[in-house]
C-alpha cells in the first residue's frame, strides 16, 4: 500500500476527534463512544461528507481512512477506562470497494495498541447508497468472522437498510434521529420506531436510539424496548476525553430508584434463573464440560468478553457431534469451525430487567422458537426467563392488578395510583396530577339509592376513558374520588390536559342529568332531608378538580405534599364557577 502524500498527511495534523457517549438506557452506564471527525471546515470543506468525497475522487479514501483509524484508536486509548467500553468507528461505504483495500490492517492496529477485536464497532451508514450489495455482504461477513462488531447506522432512512439487516445480521442497529425526534408526541413515529425495535431484537440485534434530546424522548425509547441511547440529552460530543464518564447519573435518575423497584421488576427478579454463562471465546470442550456437570441443563447462555448476552447454545444442536467419534475429533481440532461456539449460537430475545413486563412478553412472543429470554442489567447478562416462568410472571402481575382494580369502575386502585405518583417523583420530569371529587354525591345517593349512585360512578369512569383517550393514567381512589396524571413533555401537552379536564367536568355535569327524574331536572335540584332531618334543596351532581403541575424546579417533593395540596385546594375548586383549581409549581 502506497504511503500518504505529505500534502494529505497535513490533513491528519489539522483534524481532531470528538467522542460522543452511548449509554445504557436504564442505568446510564457508558457502553461506548462514537468517534466524530472535527476540523474539516478549517481545511476549506463545507461538510464532512464533501471532505470524504474529495478523498474518494483522489482515490486515496482507504489509505487515508487507515491513517485516520490509527489516529482515532490512539486517542481512544487515552480514555482512562477505555478497556471497559467500545469504540464506534464510522466506515465510508465506498472504501470497501477501493482498489487498494486489503484485509488485516485493523487487526494489526489493534495488536499494536493492545485492544481486543470486540472493542471496535464498525458503523455502516445508508447515507452513501451501497452499489454492490453482494460485495458489501462478503466484507461485512469478513469483519464479523474477524471478531469485530458491526452496526447499521441511520437505520430506516435509506433503501438498503432492511436488505443489510436480512443478509448481514449486524450486532447493533442505530435508529435514525428522524424517527425519534418528538416521538413522544407523534404516534406514527412511535409505531414505526417500535416496529424497528421489535424486528431488530427478533434478529438478535441490540438497538441504539440516536439523537435523543429530551427526557420525554428517552422515556418513549425505554417504553418501546431500546437498549441504549445517544444524543445531546446524554452529552454533546467532546474532544476532551476527561469530560467522559463511566456513568451518567441524570439518566439513572430517570429510572426508578432501586429502593422503590417497580412491581414488574420485582416479579422478574424474583423469578430470574441465573444460569451459568459461557464466553463466546471459550472452547467447545469448556461448553461441553458445563453440560456434563449438570445433566438437567439443556441450554447455556453465551456472553461476550464484556459480559453482554449474545444468545444461547441448546444441547440438541450439539448432539450430532457429541455422540460421534468424528464429531469429537472435530471438536478437538482448533482449526475446525466445529470448535467455534458462534457456529452453534442461537439468537433469542434479549431484554432489560427494567423493561415493562408487557414489552418483554411482546418481544418473546414475536420469536416463535425461543425457549425464553435472556435478561441483562447495565448491558450485562444477569439471568434467564423460560416461557413457563414468563407465563407465571404475567399471571402474578395480573392477580396483583386484579386485586387492586376497582370492581365497579374497572379502573386501577390506590396501589397503582400510588405507584404512578411515586414513579413521577422518582423520574423527576415535569408531570401533572389531577384529583376529582363529586359535588353533592351523598344527597343523590341517599335520595336515588346506591344502585343509581353506582351508575353515576361508572358514567364518570367511562367519560375519563373517552375524553383522555388513553393518553394518561386514570385511576379510582374510591367512592366518588378519581385521579388522572401524566408526564408533561411540552407546553402544548399541558394545555391539552387542562382542556380535557375542563371537558370532563362539563360533559359529566351535562350527562349526569339523565340520571335524574324529569321533575328534578326541571327544578335544577333535588329536595331531600339533610343530616338534621330537615327538607332542603340540593344542587344537581357536578364534579370539581384540583390540577397540580410539578415542573423541574418544583417545591413539591413527595406524594404526601401532593395529597395535602389536594385536600386544601378541594374547597377552592368547589367554590370556583368552573369547578377547577390549577396549581403550577
Amino acid at each position: 500500500m502506497e504511503p500518504l502524500h505529505p500534502f494529505y498527511l497535513r490533513y491528519l495534523d489539522v483534524l481532531d476527534v470528538a467522542f460522543q457517549p452511548i449509554v445504557d438506557i436504564h442505568s446510564g452506564e457508558l457502553f461506548g463512544v462514537e468517534a466524530l471527525l472535527r476540523g474539516t471546515d478549517s481545511l476549506g470543506f463545507e461538510t464532512i461528507e464533501s471532505f470524504f468525497d474529495r478523498l474518494f475522487e483522489e482515490n486515496i479514501l482507504y489509505t487515508f481512512d487507515l491513517a485516520l483509524r490509527e489516529k482515532v484508536i490512539k486517542k481512544f486509548c487515552t480514555i482512562d477506562f477505555h478497556p471497559q467500553i467500545k469504540l464506534f468507528y464510522n466506515l465510508d461505504n465506498r472504501l470497501l470497494g477501493m482498489a487498494d483495500f486489503t484485509k488485516g490492517n485493523t487487526s494489526r492496529l489493534l495488536k499494536r495498541y493492545r485492544l481486543d477485536h470486540k472493542s471496535i464497532v464498525f458503523e455502516l451508514s445508508e447515507h452513501n447508497e451501497i452499489g454492490n450489495l453482494d460485495h458489501f455482504i462478503a466484507l461485512m461477513s469478513h469483519y464479523r468472522h474477524e471478531g469485530f462488531s458491526v452496526a447499521i447506522d441511520d437505520f430506516g432512512i435509506g433503501q438498503s437498510g432492511y436488505k443489510m439487516l436480512y443478509h448481514t445480521t449486524p450486532n447493533i442497529i442505530k435508529i435514525d434521529r428522524f424517527f425519534l425526534s418528538d416521538v413522544d408526541s407523534d404516534p406514527k413515529k412511535k409505531l414505526l420506531a417500535r416496529q424497528m425495535v421489535q424486528l431488530s431484537t427478533l434478529m438478535g440485534c441490540r438497538v441504539i436510539a440516536e439523537g435523543i434530546e429530551t427526557a420525554a424522548e428517552l422515556l418513549v425509547c425505554k417504553e418501546i424496548g431500546c437498549h441504549m441511547i445517544q444524543g445531546y440529552f446524554i452529552q454533546r460530543p467532546t474532544m476532551d476525553c476527561e469530560e467522559l464518564f463511566l456513568k451518567y447519573t441524570h439518566i439513572t435518575l430517570l429510572s426508578l430508584d432501586e429502593k422503590r423497584i417497580s412491581g414488574d421488576q420485582a416479579i422478574i427478579r424474583k423469578r430470574l434463573e441465573v444460569l451459568k454463562a459461557v464466553t463466546i471465546s471459550d472452547s467447545m470442550e469448556a461448553l461441553l464440560g458445563e453440560f456434563s456437570s449438570d445433566h438437567e441443563l439443556f441450554l447455556i447462555p453465551i456472553i461476550d468478553n464484556q459480559g453482554a448476552p449474545l444468545g444461547i447454545i441448546h444441547e440438541h444442536r450439539l448432539k450430532s457431534i457429541i455422540y460421534s467419534p468424528f464429531g469429537q475429533s472435530l471438536i478437538q481440532n482448533s482449526s475446525s469451525n466445529f470448535s467455534i461456539l458462534e457456529t452453534y449460537l442461537e439468537i433469542i430475545p434479549i431484554v432489560n430487567v427494567a423493561m415493562p413486563l408487557e414489552t418483554i412478553v411482546e418481544l418473546f412472543s414475536l420469536h416463535k422458537n425461543a425457549p425464553g429470554v435472556l435478561v441483562m442489567e447495565s448491558s450485562k447478562y444477569i439471568g434467564y426467563l423460560s416461557a413457563r416462568v414468563l407465563i407465571e410472571a404475567v399471571h402474578e402481575r395480573n392477580l396483583i392488578r386484579a386485586r387492586d382494580q376497582n370492581p365497579l369502575s374497572r379502573l386501577p386502585g390506590n396501589f397503582m395510583i400510588n405507584e404512578h405518583i411515586a414513579h413521577a417523583f422518582d423520574s423527576n420530569v415535569p408531570s401533572v396530577f389531577c384529583y376529582f371529587d363529586f359535588d353533592h354525591f351523598k344527597p343523590y345517593n341517599d335520595h336515588y339509592g346506591f344502585r343509581n349512585g353506582d351508575r353515576v360512578i361508572v358514567l364518570f369512569a367511562e367519560l375519563m376513558h373517552k375524553i383522555f383517550l388513553n393518553e394518561c393514567f386514570v385511576g379510582h381512589i374510591g367512592g366518588d374520588d378519581f385521579f388522572a396524571g401524566t408526564v408533561i413533555k411540552n407546553e402544548l401537552m399541558f394545555e391539552r390536559f387542562c382542556t380535557q379536564t375542563r371537558d370532563l367536568i362539563h360533559q359529566f355535569s351535562a350527562d349526569v342529568r339523565e340520571f335524574y327524574s324529569s321533575e328534578d331536572r326541571e327544578r335544577g335540584c333535588i329536595i331531600a332531608e339533610d343530616r338534621e332531618g330537615n327538607n332542603r334543596e340540593f344542587e344537581l351532581l357536578t364534579v370539581s378538580a384540583v390540577l397540580v403541575y410539578k415542573g423541574n424546579t418544583s417545591s413539591i417533593h413527595s406524594a404526601e405534599q401532593l395529597q395535602r395540596i389536594f385536600a386544601l385546594e378541594k374547597k377552592n375548586a368547589k367554590k370556583n364557577p368552573d369547578h377547577l383549581c390549577i396549581i403550577i409549581d
